[in-house]
């Protein structure tokens, strides 16, 4: 009679204390072992291929693989697959938990990265950008490279000897043969002057500016307010002009017929870089329909040069 397959003590056992268990496949001992006590033990030893003799074991303990006729060479393939794969999931469960028991250090958190900031911008005062010289609402001098800014209501006259603009023409209270106009803008070459600065040429036309206007003139036919009873100065101080440093005289003109005028001359070096000196004068009448005094200052403001 064969012996059931079991745990069994280990025949093969030689060393001291109790005998290690080993199963018993139902015809072959195989290598799996166990601790003696474990489970209860079989009593005796298995016969070899020969019935009975020992005795069976009371109960039957399941063994490896749950099967009882199994060879160990299938079982003990089939442990090391279980093994393997315990292991690779093992690594897999490592590598993504960053593995070890150790705690793993939270990544500093970068600093951003700082910005250089860009250069400023260099402050120097600009040159003032070139006047267009076909534009109708600009009054070109080419030969003094300047442009002057022609308001609403103005009109310019840049065909005969003179460069001027004009507006409000009426006829003149001295003689009702003569037009005056109600305001006037004339550019030219400083010519004809002994100073040579700036003031010096502004304070000396002048004189020439309210002659020529409101005066008997050049040629002493022109008598339109019928005479000039006196003048008072009202400013005399530096100014820029188309980038250039001036000066700038103003009067206010008593006339003995008529509106009384605002003259002004303002003196400045060529911004077309030929060394000559240009003026440019204004005349306004005062009230009634004359432009307003603040125009004076936003055309001599407005003036540009063409280089």
């Amino acid at each position: 009679m064969t012996t059931p397959p079991g745990w069994y003590p280990d025949p093969g056992h030689t060393g001291n204390g109790p005998a290690p268990e080993r199963w018993w496949d139902g015809s072959a001992w195989t290598e799996h072992t166990r601790a003696a006590g474990t489970a209860p033990a079989a009593y005796g030893y298995p016969q070899q291929g020969t019935p009975g003799a020992y005795g069976y074991p009371q109960q039957q303990p399941g063994g490896p693989g749950q099967g009882g006729g199994r060879k160990r060479g299938p079982v003990i393939a089939a442990v090391a697959g279980a093994v393997a794969v315990v292991a690779a999931a093992g690594i897999v469960l490592a590598v993504t938990l960053g593995g070890g028991d150790e705690p793993r250090a939270d990544p500093k958190p970068t600093a951003p990265a700082k910005k250089t900031p860009s250069p400023e911008p260099a402050t120097t005062s600009a040159a003032p950008e070139p006047a267009p010289t076909d534009d109708e609402d600009t009054l070109v001098d080419a030969l003094n490279s300047i442009a002057i800014p022609v308001l609403d209501g103005w009109h310019k006259d840049d065909f005969g000897n003179d460069i001027d603009m004009y507006t409000g023409p009426y006829m003149c209270k001295g003689e009702d043969s003569k037009q005056c106009l109600r305001g006037k803008v004339l550019s030219e070459t400083a010519a004809g002057f002994s100073e040579t600065t700036a003031k010096g040429i502004a304070e000396a036309d002048i004189e020439k500016n309210v002659e020529a206007t409101y005066g008997k003139g050049s040629y002493g036919d022109k008598d339109r307010y019928g005479g000039i009873e006196n003048h008072e100065e009202l400013k005399s101080e530096k100014v820029t002009v188309a980038g250039r440093k001036g000066h700038l005289v103003r009067w206010k003109v008593t006339n003995k017929k008529g509106p009384d005028g605002i003259a002004q001359s303002v003196a400045f070096p060529s911004p077309g870089g030929s060394g000559s000196m240009v003026v440019v004068r204004f005349n306004f009448d005062v009230g009634g329909q004359a432009p307003p005094l603040a125009d004076m200052d936003k055309i001599l403001e407005g003036i540009k040069p063409t280089v």
